[in-house]
């Protein structure tokens, strides 16, 4: 007999349990599945939000973006207690709070605006020599000389280097220069070597090449109109790299050089294009074809960097396909690009970017005179110290798909936020 009320006693309580978990839930519309899927929703957007992985200038910043990331950790803790309800409550206040944008918080200024005239070339030309000689641009001093290269091996190994020589506005060398290097193999390690030592520089009419020395490393940075060589050799390893250019993009189309943050000037000119060249490690060498990007940038007043650390919005974004190639600049408020299809220098008219995963990929959308250009990047290293990232590229032009694609771009967002790096694994899905 009473194991009898002990088998009731049971049943009854199993039944009171299924009774009020259903009465928690009766009016709960989402299912533990959707309710998941939606957290995973929310963490993207949260992140998008941290990392300011959008145009803030043009939505304006998500006030609500702390609050609704400390939000997540307590949607999972109820979706995991089967507490759907709660979980429910939660995520729509969360889903509210990072979708609201607002302006309040980004200072207001008046840069030029290039984009707004986009049939208006300006003094927009192919660089020569001189101008790569130059050490000043519409009297502003030369900030640098910076080459980047990111390319592929016929192994499908992907392969990234840059060098940089700073002048920082004195006119003369300041230490150190830089020449890195990494791999998809081992996205998270960037391999750097500094030099130290006074460059020799030497310059004749078709060229100005710069030799750094420093122990048993030596750097060969060589400018030629059309041409920009990199060669880098050390006891066990050459990294031997040419960059080919057909067209230049100049800062506010060459005409005045562009307060684009206030009390940060700049003006200059960038030159993506096609790259080429060859990794030796050992002995062992494998050739590389992808994209590279010469910069020589000049900046006035303010350190630029420290500008954009205060108002953010930073998208430099350079990249080349076999259809088309450019140029994007977005620093505060201030937009300008240039696009290179088909032979012709082109510049939008507008350019919306729209993010798909945090520190690792996004999409642009460019309106120009000849249709429409979207380019989809997709991030696989990065250093975050200088808020650089690798990428590769695709996309579209009026339909028909970009091939061949590699890209560069510095981020940074306002207050300089890091987050995880890309770790050249994640494939993110293109945005449509």
């Amino acid at each position: 007999m009473t194991r009898i009320k002990n088998i009731v006693a049971v049943f009854l309580l199993i039944t009171a349990v299924i009774i009020i978990n259903t009465g928690c839930n009766k009016s709960a519309k989402l299912t533990k599945d959707e309710a998941t899927k939606k957290l995973a929703v929310l963490q993207s957007k949260s992140d998008i939000a941290k990392l300011q992985w959008y145009d803030i200038y043009e939505k304006g910043l998500i006030p609500g973006g702390a609050e609704a990331e400390k939000m997540l950790p307590g949607i999972k803790t109820a979706i995991d207690a089967g507490d759907l309800k709660k979980a429910e409550e939660m995520i729509a206040k969360a889903e509210v709070l990072l979708d609201t944008y607002s302006k309040t918080g980004l200072p207001d200024y008046t840069p030029p605006a290039p984009l707004a005239t986009p049939n208006d070339m300006g003094k927009v030309r192919k660089a020569t020599i001189q101008d790569l000689q130059a050490m000043e641009f519409l009297g502003i001093p030369r900030w640098n000389y910076w080459f980047n290269f990111v390319g592929k091996a016929d192994d499908g190994t992907l392969y990234m280097a840059y060098a940089y020589i700073n002048h920082h506005g004195t006119g003369k060398f300041v230490a150190p220069a830089v020449f890195a290097y990494s791999t998809n193999k081992d996205a998270g390690k960037t391999t750097k070597v500094s030099f130290t030592s006074e460059p020799k520089m030497t310059d004749d009419k078709d060229s100005r090449t710069w030799l750094l020395k420093d122990g048993d490393n030596t750097l060969t940075y060589i400018l030629k109109d059309g041409k920009i060589s990199v060669k880098f050799e050390s006891p066990d390893k050459v990294i031997d790299l040419s960059l080919t250019t057909k067209f230049s993009f100049w800062y506010n189309k060459g005409i005045v050089p562009p307060e684009f943050l206030p009390g940060a000037t700049m003006a200059g000119f960038e030159e993506p294009g096609y790259a080429e060249g060859t990794f030796t490690t050992k002995g062992q060498t494998v050739t590389v074809k992808g994209f590279g990007e010469s910069e020589n940038l000049s900046c006035g007043g303010t350190d630029y960097r420290s500008a954009l650390l205060k108002y953010g919005n930073e998208w430099w974004v350079t990249f080349n396909t076999d259809q088309a190639a450019g140029l994007i600049i977005f620093g505060g408020k201030y937009k300008d690009a240039g696009l290179y299809i088909d032979g012709k220098y082109i510049i939008p008219s507008s350019i919306q970017v729209v993010p798909i995963e945090a520190n690792n990929s996004f999409t642009m959308i460019f309106q120009t005179s000849v249709g429409e250009l979207k380019v989809n990047f997709t991030c696989w290293g990065w250093d975050p110290a200088l808020y650089e990232h690798w990428a590769t590229c695709d996309g579209s032009y009026n339909g028909k798909p970009l091939t061949n694609g590699f890209a560069w771009l510095e981020h940074i967002p306002q207050g300089g936020v890091n987050s995880s790096p890309p770790d050249g694994t994640r494939k993110a899905p293109v945005k449509k």
